[in-house]
């Protein structure tokens, strides 16, 4: 399995790891979201996310490690100075069987789709070199279908 972050391959084996576990935890995929548009502090996160405020900042502090989110400007507002945050993750693709590249699942949410049988918004589109060309897979349920 091959891991293309930002159109670079990441080969330390211990970051990519790091990364899977990240991708494979709801808060962190959350925040990762939250994070696509429009840099926010670690209180808008926490209150978007509907997490707890010490979880965002373990969480964030993980995607920092891991080179997923960059810390902007320190903004001071009422006197007080805090960070804010954006994501630097998309986009994220993992190449299954990089020795034959038969497929690449694309993390990207600018290329979310609609689901065609469940209707979910959590599909995806990815390169499948069997059908040579790109093709839409709902997380979900699994299913896939040429894109048009």
């Amino acid at each position: 399995m091959k891991l293309i972050l930002r159109g670079k391959t990441v080969e330390d084996e211990s970051t990519v790891n790091a990364i899977f576990k990240i991708l494979g935890d709801k808060y962190s995929r959350k925040i990762l979201e939250s994070l696509t548009d429009s840099p926010k502090s670690a209180l808008d996160i926490s209150k978007e996310c509907k997490i707890s405020l010490a979880l965002a900042y373990k969480k964030i502090k993980n995607l920092k490690k891991c080179d997923l989110i960059q810390v902007y400007t320190s903004v001071i507002v009422d006197g007080r100075k805090y960070a804010v945050y954006k994501s630097k993750a998309h986009p994220i693709m993992v190449l299954l069987n990089h020795k034959f590249p038969s497929q690449t699942i694309v993390f990207d949410s600018d290329n979310l789709v609609n689901c065609l049988g469940c209707e979910s918004l959590n599909c995806g589109v990815y390169y499948d070199e069997r059908y040579n060309g790109v093709r839409s897979i709902c997380y979900s349920c699994g299913a896939n279908w040429p894109e048009s």
